[in-house]
């Protein structure tokens, strides 16, 4: 059963904070345009993140995300299987490591839009509920998790229209209404475009995208965590 050793590790003890720093593959698809590296070069700015390599390959397989201890994955235009890459997404949230998913995963746009069994099985947080949106928003509510730890503000205008899925827990909300973040497990979404290359992003988004990467919880989990990767 997924994550059934974790499970238990969380019914018995509960949660407990903490912080470790991680390597983080930053993996978008479509954003030839823009600057995966950019996002790479600002998550390590913060001081959170030992390393981040960016990548804008369609093609990555499991065997490349494992060498990772946390992903970041966003899309742009249309480039690679998005079922494919769906798949292989849910194959690496299976091994118990911190995956984070962002705008326009949920674009309803057909080709740059996540599909596979990281959908279909609900294992994202968020699954969308119409099409992109291309408003400006700022954050109107969170729920004060270590997540929104140094973000004193945040703006943005590229967004999806989404819904979180059963089991999945919403933890901050965007002025128009929409869903900002939420988490399932050890998979957080985040519902906001995180290249800045393309401006119209503001506040502490870099802080953000950090603090949900490199949060991890109690030893406990971490030691559940580490037993299901040796099985992978």
């Amino acid at each position: 059963m997924r994550f059934a050793v974790l499970l238990v590790a969380l019914l018995a003890v509960g949660l407990a904070p903490g912080v470790r720093a991680q390597d983080v593959l930053v993996w978008s698809t479509g954003n030839e345009g823009g600057s995966t590296q950019g996002v790479a070069n600002y998550l390590v700015a913060t001081g959170m993140i030992d390393s981040a390599v960016a990548s804008q390959d369609p093609n990555l397989t499991l065997a490349t995300l494992l060498n990772y201890d946390a992903v970041l994955f966003f899309t742009n235009g249309c480039a690679g299987d998005m079922v494919a890459i769906g798949n292989i997404l849910a194959d690496y949230a299976d091994t118990g490591r911190r995956l984070v998913l962002a705008t326009f995963v949920w674009a309803n746009q057909g080709c740059n839009t996540l599909a596979g069994r990281i959908i279909d099985e609900q294992i994202s947080p968020f699954v969308f509920d119409g099409s992109s949106l291309y408003t400006s928003v700022v954050m109107n509510w969170n729920d004060g998790h270590p997540y929104f730890g140094g973000v004193l503000s945040l703006s943005g205008y590229y967004h999806d229209d989404v819904t979180t899925v059963p089991g999945a827990t919403l933890r901050a909300t965007w002025s128009d209404g929409q869903p900002l973040l939420a988490e399932k497990m050890n998979v957080v979404a985040v519902n906001l475009f995180p290249d800045d290359y393309w401006g119209h992003i503001g506040g502490d988004y870099d802080t953000l995208f950090a603090n949900t990467l490199s949060w991890m919880l109690t030893a406990v989990e971490e030691a559940s965590i580490s037993t299901i990767k040796a099985l992978y």
